[in-house]
């Protein structure tokens, strides 16, 4: 079945949506983790909020992650020394360590009851793979502060050639936890409400209200305004996740270094399995189930009950985007490109959007600076994944026949039998069978989707 472990029996009347012109002094656009977060805390400092939510609480990426709260990000810290230098990725771990810290304090302060726990999370590599690469990332982040250490074997049912072990991490239910978030909130979430464009007057919908705001936060996963450039700044990859119940589980979670690599939790009876994730619009979405499939019944006996799938965002140079949206927007505000590590991330970045919005300094400013220009370490990956999108919309016109266009820059949408979606290869939108936009940046609607290919 195609859905999500955590939007499983959850019930309850939606929101509704916006009806008329409100007047705030934030408005916030995503209801997911760091939107959420960035409203309550900028709540604590005695500021009005108002968040719109195109669809519902839960229903973006942290609806359909593998709610691993995590500093451990693959082999995240020898690449950052690498390319950014050692205090760069100190500073990136300390943002994620300070952000697995924040959900815990609040959840224990709300009394969110998400099944929330301290687990050890692990980086392996496989048999036959170079131990090296992970001896030497444990190495690296024990150098830079974190709770890091080498380890040879694993309470996985097959060997590994060595791995990174943090304690101290965590997982939960993220929609439980988002709940709870929302719950906590003096200020109105309005659900099914298209934020469309933000001007000098504040925030624009698609139902023609506005939310007049002094400060505007963008955390719709990515930005639907095209000033910034974030949509040629990241590349969107959708990885999926089979969901199954089986006796026996690992304790902790999981990921590969092999490419492409897969992930690994339990969570209650169920355990989940991740992975097969490649650039969205590119690949067949139903064959990278089958194989995910078929590695988890082969790894661990399970047969899946549950199946679903998410998208993220991959930034140029390996780092977030939190702050100042653009040059010339003095008081609109960004956090995007978490790439594939938006929990403990998306709530840290609400602590630095908060400083940010109440005037305060705060040290993780400039590596998350949306507008710096690093074109050591992201030209390159610039060059390639836009070559990549140029190529898509001059290739597709002559490829594909039928396909409707996207709303957002026009280019040919893929046919995604297996979710039943309409989603682009250039910039990641993706639309329902009835034209509906899922994911942005598009924010309008197909007008005459042609009717699903049989």
């Amino acid at each position: 079945m195609l859905r999500s472990l955590w939007l499983e029996g959850r019930h309850g009347d939606r929101r509704p949506p916006l009806d008329r012109d409100i007047e705030v002094d934030v408005a916030v656009a995503g209801a997911g983790i760091a939107g959420l977060t960035t409203a309550l805390l900028l709540e604590r400092e005695g500021l009005t909020v108002a968040v719109l939510e195109m669809r519902h609480v839960g229903a973006g990426a942290t609806g359909y992650t593998t709610a691993k709260l995590s500093s451990l990000h693959g082999l995240t810290y020898t690449k950052l020394a690498k390319s950014l230098g050692r205090d760069s990725a100190r500073t990136y771990g300390e943002a994620n360590e300070a952000g697995i810290a924040r959900v815990f304090a609040l959840a224990d302060e709300l009394g969110i009851d998400c099944d929330l726990r301290r687990k050890p999370n692990y980086t392996y590599a496989e048999p036959g793979s170079d131990p090296d690469e992970v001896r030497q990332e444990a190495l690296l982040a024990r150098e830079l502060g974190l709770p890091a250490s080498y380890v040879e074997e694993l309470d996985l049912p097959f060997p590994v050639a060595g791995a990174v072990q943090f304690d101290e991490q965590g997982e939960f239910h993220p929609v439980r936890y988002l709940d709870g978030l929302a719950a906590a909130l003096r200020g109105p979430i309005f659900e099914g409400t298209t934020a469309t464009g933000v001007g000098s007057g504040g925030v624009k919908t698609a139902r023609g209200h506005r939310v007049r705001a002094e400060h505007v936060v963008v955390a719709t996963h990515l930005s639907f305004l095209d000033r910034g450039l974030y949509f040629a700044r990241c590349h969107p990859e959708r990885s999926y996740v089979v969901a199954g119940r089986v006796a026996d589980r690992p304790a902790g979670m999981y990921l590969s270094t092999e490419s492409p690599a897969h992930s690994i939790r339990a969570h209650g009876d169920w355990l989940l399995v991740g992975g097969e994730s490649h650039k969205t619009g590119q690949a067949n979405a139903a064959e990278r189930y089958e194989r995910l499939s078929a590695w988890a019944r082969d790894r661990f006996g399970l047969e899946p009950e549950l199946r679903w799938a998410t998208q993220d965002h991959m930034p140029v140079d390996g780092v977030p985007y939190v702050g100042r949206h653009d040059p010339v927007s003095s008081n609109l505000w960004v956090a995007t490109g978490f790439r594939k590590w938006g929990l403990a991330m998306g709530t840290a970045a609400a602590e630095l959007l908060t400083a940010l919005i109440t005037g305060r300094e705060h040290p993780w400013v400039a590596l998350f600076d949306p507008n710096r220009v690093r074109a050591r370490a992201g030209a390159p990956t610039f060059a390639k994944e836009n070559a990549n999108v140029a190529y898509h919309f001059v290739a597709d016109r002559v490829l594909k026949h039928g396909a409707p266009r996207c709303t957002h820059l026009g280019c040919l949408l893929d046919w995604n039998a297996a979710e039943r979606t309409w989603d682009c290869p250039c910039h990641g939108s993706r639309f329902a069978t009835g034209g509906e936009v899922i994911e942005g940046p598009a924010v309008r609607p197909l007008h005459t989707p042609p009717p699903p290919p049989s």
